[in-house]
């Protein structure tokens, strides 16, 4: 699923930076896609500890780092590392939180159960399991679950350009640069 990570938090990303600029000036919605991954290191760290290579006194799971509280400590740590290179704290952290919760939210689609996402506040497994999980594109993504997540994000690019243009991805593509197309982006 981690194709489709990238697509349902892209798809968030977009209407979030459409937000984002149109009330505060700012769009780092791109952090949005940046964290889009961040719980299944749980995974990489399972795989870690059973080759050997560290030891601790608890065993990590894939699916431990998937709750809330993850969520919370993560996004706090993450908006004041990124406020160190002059990103703002809440920007940082209302991205952070939201780019875990995309994830957290295809999981749900996917899994039945999938994991306690509201640990501690409480232990039951949640998980709708609508999209069957099962890997039958080149071996790393479900097509089914592909498509729907594509479908977000053209609708998402859809509704950010019926509302603002072109310009918005003109000057993302760009990074910054795109003086010619004369919208709110460059002014």
């Amino acid at each position: 699923m981690y194709i489709e990570h990238i697509l349902y938090s892209a798809a968030l990303a977009v209407i979030v930076g459409m937000l984002f600029s149109r009330y505060t000036g700012r769009d780092p919605s791109w952090i949005i896609i940046a964290v889009a991954f961040i719980p299944d290191i749980d995974y990489v760290l399972e795989e870690i500890q059973k080759g050997g290579w560290f030891a601790v006194p608890f065993e990590i799971h894939h699916g431990d780092l998937h709750n809330v509280l993850f969520l919370i400590v993560f996004s706090f740590l993450f908006a004041g590392v990124v406020s160190y290179f002059g990103i703002r704290f809440v920007d940082g952290l209302v991205c952070s939180a939201l780019g875990i919760l995309a994830h957290f939210f295809e999981d749900l689609l996917v899994f039945n159960p999938a994991y306690a996402f509201l640990w501690p506040y409480s232990p039951k497994i949640f998980g709708l399991g609508i999209l069957e999980n099962t890997r039958n594109l080149f071996g790393i993504a479900n097509s089914t679950v592909l498509i729907f997540g594509m479908v977000l994000l053209a609708g998402a690019v859809l509704v950010r350009t019926l509302v603002e243009g072109t310009g918005w991805w003109r000057v993302f593509l760009l990074g910054g640069r795109g003086e010619e197309s004369g919208n709110i982006y460059t002014k």
